[in-house]
């Protein structure tokens, strides 16, 4: 079977939101230190204020309340154990404005008999008086990938700890170098070894 290498980039934890103040529990991981110069004004402030450096990527995840990681501590790949199921989204690759057929599946109209240069559209969109219009959320030609996709229950293959990878079977949205965002998986139930509360 064929695995996607996962890259997990430095990271670090560098804030908590709490139920009492925030309405929920989540740790605030910063991924990756930027570069100073391409950080803007409003991003600086808020690292400021935060006294923390720069970072490329900020993502909260929604934890239970014995589930805190200190600020400042890291979170690697060690996170995740051999054997267990993840849910991973990321932006699919976008494919541009595609026809009915490449989008929806659509097998077109007659190769001959009678369709006249309208071998690949989508046919009929509305129907006569009731209701008159065209139904919201029609199948039709439109903008093909390019929006937030999530593969529930991928296995984790291995994991290299050295290099910072994690290996999961089968496919992941999402062209070369995209960031991914990998969760336990909510239709599996976790294994016994796994770290608590983080890796």
């Amino acid at each position: 079977n064929s695995v996607t290498v996962l890259q997990m980039p430095k990271s670090v934890v560098i804030g908590h939101k709490k139920t009492e103040k925030d309405g929920y529990n989540a740790l605030v991981v910063g991924f990756e230190k930027s570069k100073p110069k391409s950080v803007n004004k409003p991003q600086k402030s808020y690292f400021a204020k935060i006294k923390q450096e720069p970072m490329k990527k900020i993502k909260e995840f929604r934890i239970s309340d014995d589930n805190f990681v200190e600020e400042g501590k890291s979170i690697v790949v060690s996170h995740f154990v051999v054997g267990q199921f993840v849910d991973v989204k990321s932006i699919s690759i976008g494919k541009g404005f595609a026809g009915a057929m490449k989008r929806h599946n659509f097998a077109g109209l007659r190769a001959s008999h009678g369709v006249s240069i309208s071998h690949r559209s989508h046919g009929s969109t509305g129907n006569s008086q009731d209701p008159g219009r065209v139904w919201k959320g029609k199948k039709m030609a439109g903008q093909l990938g390019n929006k937030t996709t999530t593969i529930q229950s991928l296995e984790v293959v291995s994991i290299d700890e050295d290099r910072g990878l994690i290996l999961v079977k089968g496919g992941v949205p999402g062209s070369v170098g995209v960031w991914v965002e990998v969760r336990d998986a909510k239709k599996k139930s976790l294994p016994t070894n796994i770290p608590y509360p983080a890796g």
